[in-house]
């Protein structure tokens, strides 16, 4: 919701509304590739099977695929967002007419979602290897956008960059230790500023009330990598959302 002083030239106001947003993740790569590697320990073990003559092929293929016998490193992780998650956001703008044109800066406290399926190898079991999880993240921030566009009558066309500034995270403990631990990492990572273009159609009904919709989209990464025990991932974390708002002009 929104609030506005009016003039011909200059006008202002408080606004509010709902965002849905969404965490992508582009170009997902493990530093190191996934390697399965023979236990040390278990050497003498493998020989005497491949050894056994009393086994079938079979028998011995069954003996040594026993998960005891190896070890996996750099075991593979992947990240998908579920969906678009809502949150809100509340500010106040303002609105200069130069020349036809109109440029309408604002200030914006929002409250964002995502939450992320997570597919994780586990190194210690060959045969059943992924686990499945989910985890929430949310975020707090302060955008500034600063939008310049044109009027149609009560209607307007807008599009111009915003500046998001993250002012604290929090993330689901619900999920397992290791998860928590790459979520911690996820959210250590993520950069204090970042920036976006936003693009929207509004209309203003009798200069009072104004309704907008708008798409954000990133121009900068959110962050550039995950830890995961000693493991570290590089990944391209970017956010998007669709914005709705509703303000009232003085």
């Amino acid at each position: 919701m929104a609030v506005a002083a009016n003039s011909q030239i200059f006008s202002w106001g408080l606004k509010g509304g709902v965002n849905s947003s969404k965490i992508s993740f582009d170009d997902f790569s493990i530093d190191e590739p996934p390697t399965v590697r023979v236990d040390p320990t278990h050497y003498t073990d493998i020989a005497d099977i491949l050894a056994n003559n009393a086994l079938t092929d079979a028998e011995k293929a069954s003996q040594l695929a026993n998960p005891d016998f190896y070890t996996i490193t750099a075991p593979k992780v992947s990240f998908e967002p579920s969906s678009y998650d809502m949150g809100y956001h509340f500010g106040a703008f303002a609105r200069v007419k130069v020349l036809g044109i109109f440029i309408q800066p604002e200030l914006i406290f929002s409250q964002t979602k995502t939450t992320i399926n997570i597919q994780e190898e586990d190194a210690e079991d060959i045969a059943n290897s992924v686990i499945s999880s989910a985890a929430d993240i949310k975020y707090t921030n302060f955008d500034i956008p600063v939008m310049v566009g044109v009027k149609f009558g009560p209607a307007r066309l807008y599009g111009g960059p915003v500046a998001t500034f993250k002012l604290g995270n929090k993330a689901d403990k619900s999920a397992s230790e290791e998860i928590n631990e790459m979520l911690d990492s996820f959210t250590a990572v993520t950069q204090k500023a970042t920036f976006g273009g936003q693009a929207g159609i509004g209309l203003d009904i009798l200069k009072k009330v104004t309704l907008d919709v708008r798409y954000e989209f990133p121009l900068s990464k959110l962050g550039d990598n995950i830890s995961l025990g000693d493991y570290t991932y590089s990944t391209d974390q970017r956010q998007s959302q669709f914005i709705a708002s509703i303000g009232f002009i003085f």
